[in-house]
């Protein structure tokens, strides 16, 4: 009975993991802003962001080209600060360059 008793509690002390999934808006070469695979005009970032349920204290990823127009990232990061999104993290594309060369044989 003990046995049973200790296996039930160890089940109904299990804690469920919440989402962390980490949101992603993407500013293509031509200045398109994506949110969730739809194109947002800029003004209405923090609406969509809102509507999908994302909390103000989550991290928000900005995925940005190499060469951004600088007065837009700064417009997308003003109005996301002003709807209260204080974390945000511009992400570029990442690389990853190899040299390969031929080994010593003697």
């Amino acid at each position: 009975m003990l046995t049973g008793f200790l296996a039930l509690t160890g089940c109904l002390s299990s804690r469920v993991i919440e989402n962390t999934r980490v949101p992603e808006i993407e500013i293509d070469v031509l200045g398109t802003i994506t949110f969730n695979g739809d194109s947002v005009k800029l003004g209405e970032v923090a609406t969509a962001v809102r509507a999908a349920g994302i909390r103000r204290e989550q991290e928000i990823n900005i995925r940005v080209p190499e060469r951004v127009d600088p007065s837009l990232r700064n417009a997308l990061c003003a109005e996301l600060v002003r709807s209260g999104y204080t974390r945000t993290v511009f992400v570029k594309a990442r690389k990853a360059t190899a040299a390969v060369t031929e080994p010593n044989v003697r």
